[in-house]
């Protein structure tokens, strides 16, 4: 991926704030390649903590906060390797 250390910066952002990632690379990011998968990467963490993530800690199911962040990290890691091949692919039609 283009900018990778620039892409870094916001992936972790995104456990505290869905929009600033997206913000982030707006302003840093040239690359159109990067800036779909920070944008796509946030929506997907959007998803899972307004969603999935409440969900869980409003169940019955065992667990706190630190295991609810190592879950989003683990969502995240896979959806950053399957967004950025469908990226690629994407752009190669273009």
């Amino acid at each position: 991926m283009p900018e990778p250390v620039a892409a870094s910066k916001t992936v972790l952002v995104g456990f505290t704030d869905m929009f600033i990632p997206s913000i982030i690379a707006g302003a840093e990011i040239k690359s159109e390649l990067t800036r779909f998968v920070i944008a796509t990467l946030s929506v997907t963490q959007l998803i899972y903590m307004s969603e999935v993530g409440a969900l869980i800690i409003g169940s019955r199911i065992p667990v706190n906060v630190a295991e609810i962040f190592i879950i989003f990290i683990e969502r995240t890691i896979l959806s950053l390797i399957f967004v950025t091949l469908i990226a690629r692919f994407v752009l190669q039609l273009a």
